[in-house]
């Protein structure tokens, strides 16, 4: 189980250099997005010690949770995946926005029913991660590991790199990009054979967490469980000085994670904090006392995020800007549906729609050639006919149709420009019965004929 790769026995065992002084003006210096976007954040103090390194973690500070007393620790803490504590001098005005942010859940103590966790929790040895603030707490001088366990290391910079991981536990790969201190993206897509269970920890930070396949979940002390479910996007607010939470990934995971420092979200949001929902104002006025998080509706904006960056083809410079605007916005996407209370009703559905129109596609994928009618494709996926077509309108962006011959075409296009096949060869091998059909379908999605297509494709003569 890896989000970020510090100290991680499964993974590698990186050598980090000490941290750089950091380049960081005083806090009353203006600050714009301009200078995150550049990967030099300035603006803001450097954040006490303690929330650059590793805290320290202890068994007394955790009780193991149950399903036989979750219920009780939420009702004894008035806290959970959902709610969260806030300093008493918080106006009320505050307490009824974030519980109209919050369908359902009651912010007071004693109104907090917490769900019953999935996975069991990680052995008291299991290993710890922690996100540090500073970028150059990422730079790596060397790696070392063992070369049964990560069959290539890349670095791509001193604090961007990608590596993919093979042993007993599963197999995978993984990028890590430090985009700015207190700004850290990865992604990765993994084959866990068993759950993985560690704790971790991101003080005073946003976490998002995107995921198109995979299962698991986020427990925070004395906190009810947060699905990782896919597919599914979960917020989780951590203010600093809690004690590491409980994660567990399982299954094919194909996910995103994004940490944004609460010093981040100021200086993106400087002048502008009261846009934000309650919850996360309260949050940057340092009111907010526990971990509160929230399973929002995968949108179609956001998968097709997550689909970006797994199949970016970039590199170097380039790549690294590319993963900063998707990052930015995950979060724009993210903070939207936050703040869309109405999306929260009827999350369950939008996920079981969500899950099954996923499906639809990875199965699309493998037989667009011969695709199924709509009712055998919804009755494949576990929904209705109109449950399917409305899903995929609201999730891709476009109807079952359409996503088929999207497949086609981009088949047909790489079929046209890599080969010499016939054309009327190549109209069968995407799905038509007559090249005249293809001819149109061509013709209608790139405007211009199969032969003139292939010819622009075609590589320079020598």
């Amino acid at each position: 189980m890896i989000f970020i790769p510090l100290v991680h026995r499964h993974c590698s065992r990186a050598h980090i250099r000490a941290p750089l002084q950091p380049a960081l003006s005083g806090p009353g210096n203006d600050a714009s997005i301009d200078t995150l976007v550049d990967g030099r954040p300035h603006g803001f103090s450097e954040p006490p010690k303690d929330l650059r390194a590793p805290p320290d973690r202890s068994p007394s500070l955790r009780k193991a949770v149950s399903p036989a007393n979750t219920e009780t620790a939420g009702k004894r803490n008035g806290t959970g995946m959902g709610g969260a504590t806030i300093k008493r001098p918080v106006q009320e005005e505050r307490i009824a926005r974030l519980g109209a942010d919050n369908p359902g859940h009651d912010l007071r103590a004693g109104s907090q029913a917490v769900a019953v966790r999935r996975f069991p929790p990680p052995a008291k040895d299991a290993v710890q991660q922690s996100v540090r603030y500073a970028v150059a707490d990422y730079a790596v001088d060397r790696i070392e590991y063992p070369a049964q366990l990560v069959d290539r290391f890349v670095p791509l910079s001193e604090s961007h790199y990608r590596w993919q991981v093979k042993q007993s536990f599963g197999s995978g790969r993984y990028e890590f990009c430090g985009l700015a201190d207190g700004f850290f993206v990865t992604f990765a897509e993994t084959e866990y054979h068993t759950p993985q269970a560690a704790y971790f920890c991101s003080p005073d930070s946003l976490h998002i967490y995107l995921a198109s396949s995979g299962d698991g979940e986020y427990v925070p002390v004395d906190g009810g469980p947060l699905s990782f479910e896919a597919p599914s996007t979960v917020l989780i607010v951590e203010p600093a000085h809690q004690p590491p939470a409980e994660v567990t990934l399982t299954g094919h995971a194909r996910y995103i994670y994004i940490v944004v420092h609460r010093e981040v979200l100021k200086t993106l949001y400087a002048g502008s904090a009261h846009e934000l929902p309650a919850l996360l104002q309260a949050f940057l006025d340092g009111d907010l006392q526990r971990t509160s998080g929230r399973a929002l509706p995968l949108s179609a904006a956001m998968l097709r995020c997550l689909e970006d960056v797994q199949t970016c083809p970039l590199d170097g410079r380039r790549r690294r800007i590319f993963l900063q605007s998707k990052a930015l916005e995950i979060v724009c996407q993210a903070l939207e549906a936050f703040d869309q209370s109405e999306c929260f009703r009827s999350v369950e559905a939008t996920k079981l729609t969500a899950r099954g129109v996923v499906k639809a596609q990875r199965f699309l994928e493998a037989n667009y050639v011969t695709p199924p009618s709509l009712e055998e494709l919804a009755a494949e996926v576990g929904l209705s006919r109109s449950a399917l077509c409305t899903g995929f309108r609201q999730i891709l962006g476009q109807s079952v149709f359409d996503y088929i011959q999207e497949l086609r075409m981009q088949r047909a296009l790489a079929l046209l420009s890599e080969g010499d096949d016939p054309i009327t060869q190549i109209a069968y091998a995407v799905g038509y019965n007559r090249s005249s059909s293809f001819a149109v379908a061509v013709h209608r999605h790139f405007g211009t004929t199969p032969s003139k297509l292939r010819r622009r494709g075609a590589p320079p003569a020598n």
